[in-house]
């Protein structure tokens, strides 16, 4: 069957990132990014910086504009006709490695993902009568200028202050504030490249655990196979339940917690936390009086939720024989691995290393237990 080659574009700007000239994108070596479901992305890119010629007498090429700190980088890989945005970021450090008599000059960009800009600045704020969802929105809304859309989803457990109670308050950055407002819902809150380069959606919502999987990671299946290697392992200890007592801030009666397991959608047929409960050692205790109830109960089943995922997966693919862009946050199949493990897996996190020739991406998987939910996974 056809696979179709990778192909690599590199866009920088200032302020829109424009595609890198002839020139430097003849020097670019290898391309790195890392995504991860909880925290920023990052990226680095690695050029040729030898210097050769009279043009070259004062200083190497590649120190030069558009190639400076701060500036806005898209890397866009595309398989076939299809384009993918691997990251939309920030440059944040470059490292020169002059040229020595054993190696070849090079420079080294490093970069965050577009969240960065919602982490400079540390801000005391209130905000009066705005409950959790109020207050993304009116954090997320000035930075559309950068081109950095909301993309929110409503909690379930919503909880609204009353002036009279409660003031919410804001003492940190606007991510910082985003991710703990989300951590209270067991929401996530993450920049997603858009299709289109130099713009951003910022996720404020639960994490992505059903919908359609991505094409199959498949493991020992003859010339069907993809995955070049791939490790399982078990954390007994990772299940948790929350347990004690709470006394409601405005009535002042006491009021039981108990967890008994998680509510996520199953992704194994058989879950760890429900096969051993009895022998689940992680017991915390309830501390969340005074903060509202409904809240105190959300963390705590927030807690039990992230605790879940005792099954981890660790592996490397063949970029090109996958065909298609792994991406973290979402759902994959995987097949060939025996009934134990095969079925779906939630995305963690996924490392795309790509090299003249090459194209590596290497992932790590969760779920709550063994055994498949599906009977098949579409390749």
């Amino acid at each position: 069957m056809f696979k179709p080659s990778p192909r690599l574009t590199v866009l920088i700007g200032a302020t829109i990132p424009t595609p890198l000239p002839p020139d430097l994108t003849s020097r670019l070596l290898s391309v790195r990014v890392r995504e991860n479901d909880e925290e920023r992305s990052v990226f680095t890119l690695t050029f040729d910086a030898g210097r050769s010629g009279p043009l070259a007498a004062r200083d190497t090429p590649v120190l030069r504009a558009p190639i400076e700190p701060f500036a806005r980088v898209s890397v866009v890989l595309t398989l076939g006709a299809l384009p993918c945005v691997l990251i939309d970021g920030v440059v944040t450090a470059l490292e020169l490695v002059p040229g020595a008599p054993s190696g070849t000059a090079a420079l080294t960009v490093t970069g965050e993902d577009i969240s960065y800009l919602l982490d400079r600045v540390e801000v005391d704020a209130e905000h009066p009568a705005l409950d959790d969802f109020a207050q993304v929105g009116e954090i997320i809304r000035p930075y559309a200028a950068r081109r950095i859309l909301p993309m929110i989803t409503p909690p379930k457990d919503m909880d609204p202050p009353l002036p009279i109670e409660r003031i919410p308050t804001q003492h940190g950055t606007d991510l910082a504030h985003l991710r703990e407002l989300a951590g209270r819902h067991g929401y996530v809150c993450y920049a997603i490249p858009a299709p289109a380069p130099g713009t951003s959606s910022l996720y404020w919502g639960p994490p992505v655990r059903a919908g359609a999987p991505q094409p199959a990671l498949s493991v020992d299946l003859g010339p069907e196979t993809n995955v070049r290697s791939i490790r399982f392992r078990t954390d007994a200890l990772a299940p948790l339940l929350v347990e004690g007592d709470l006394q409601d801030p405005r009535t002042g009666a006491h009021l039981p917690l108990n967890t008994v397991g998680s509510l996520r959608p199953p992704l194994s047929s058989l879950p760890l936390w429900a096969r051993h409960q009895g022998d689940i050692r992680r017991r915390r205790r309830a501390r969340d009086s005074g903060t509202g109830t409904i809240g105190a109960f959300a963390r705590a089943q927030t807690l039990v939720d992230r605790g879940a995922d005792a099954v981890i997966a660790e592996g490397e693919a063949d970029g090109a024989r996958y065909a298609t862009v792994l991406r973290p946050r979402a759902l994959v199949g995987v097949r060939g691995a025996g009934w134990s493990h095969d079925g779906l897996w939630y995305v963690r996190q996924v490392e795309h290393d790509l090299t003249p020739g090459s194209y590596t991406q290497r992932f790590t998987l969760a779920r709550d237990g063994h055994g498949s939910t599906v009977p098949a996974v579409v390749p």
